[in-house]
């Protein structure tokens, strides 16, 4: 069983629900309506202690549903009163202790949308670079399997909630793969936010359009053209928020600056008073010794001018970086 949460004319409303197979399909519905506060149902008797109204178990069990009142108040645990939340311990729900293999894994896991897996990986992991998906099937992902798609979304959705803002955008960029579009760049999977702006938006919309019309995905929920529900908050999240901003200068690395203008080879050869002949047979060592020595002239410490100084220090550097290959 799980929470559904839906929007309805305006309002939010909760359902109770349960995934069941329909002739090998997974589809949900609705055991119990919770209305727009699920909190209504939790009774506290006194005391560090609360249970589930009787009346969400009874409608339950006369619709022909079993229903575990442990798992009922593992259900209703995120909205049970903050206070009491920080005295009692959380209900722990039932987890598989059974131990797969990697190839196990990987069998099981086919039928899992790699949407769903980018997801909680990054949800788990806060990584932008997702190859290791491909190559490792990580346990986790097990939560995914037999479950409809409305009640993946509303785990994913639960999940959600533990990202900070600052991580929403650098999300959405990774769970729809925005990187790809990017191919051979360094920032692509480092750093979106040195990326040009109008092309990442226009990668984000493109793989909103694919996605949306992904039937392997949306199973009974794919909407024909429509924006499905599940995806509207993504394009919230993506053109509300911004990227996190690093302190390496902002530019773009596959658009080359602009060369910086500095003094010509010639200009350079005369401040050092050097002939080009003279310049093809010195070594490094004797460029060095010979930029000392009229620095010493010229050097403002020493009663020279501080002009002189500075187009000396460039002309040498101009000659260094020549003579290294630069």
């Amino acid at each position: 069983m799980y929470i559904s949460k839906r929007e309805e004319e305006g309002l939010t409303l909760y359902y109770i629900c349960e995934t069941y197979n329909d002739h090998g399909s997974l589809k949900n519905r609705v055991l119990f309506e919770l209305g727009p506060d699920p909190s209504k149902y939790i009774v506290y008797p006194g005391g560090n202690s609360f249970y589930i109204s009787e009346e969400v178990e009874l409608t339950i069990l006369a619709n022909g549903h079993s229903v575990d009142t442990f798992e009922l108040e593992a259900l209703f645990w995120p909205y049970v009163d903050p206070r009491l939340k920080r005295v009692l311990r959380s209900p722990n729900r039932k987890v598989s202790t059974k131990r797969y293999s990697r190839e196990e894994l990987f069998r099981m896991q086919q039928r899992i949308h790699p949407f769903d897996k980018r997801r909680l990986h990054f949800i788990r992991f806060g990584s932008i670079n997702q190859e290791d998906i491909l190559r490792y099937p990580y346990r986790f992902f097990n939560r995914l399997l037999d479950k409809s798609r409305d009640e993946i979304e509303c785990m994913i959705d639960e999940s959600e909630k533990k990202l900070r803002r600052s991580e929403l955008k650098t999300y959405v960029y990774t769970i729809f793969q925005l990187s790809r579009h990017f191919p051979g760049l360094r920032e692509a999977l480092r750093d979106p936010s040195l990326l040009p702006e109008d092309r990442v938006d226009q990668a984000f919309i493109e793989e909103v359009c694919r996605l949306n019309e992904d039937t392997t995905l949306w199973g009974e929920y794919y909407t024909n053209g429509r924006l499905n529900n599940y995806l509207k908050k993504y394009v919230i999240m993506y053109f509300d928020n911004e990227f996190p901003r690093g302190r390496r200068p902002f530019f773009y690395h596959f658009e080359r600056p602009p060369a910086k203008v500095g003094i010509s080879f010639s200009d350079a050869l005369k401040t050092l008073n050097l002939t080009n002949e003279e310049f093809q047979r010195i070594t490094l060592k004797g460029l060095k010794r010979r930029y000392r020595r009229l620095a010493q002239r010229c050097h403002p410490d020493k009663g020279g001018c501080k002009d002189e100084f500075i187009k000396l220090s460039e002309a040498y550097r101009r000659l260094l970086e020549i003579k290294k290959g630069g």
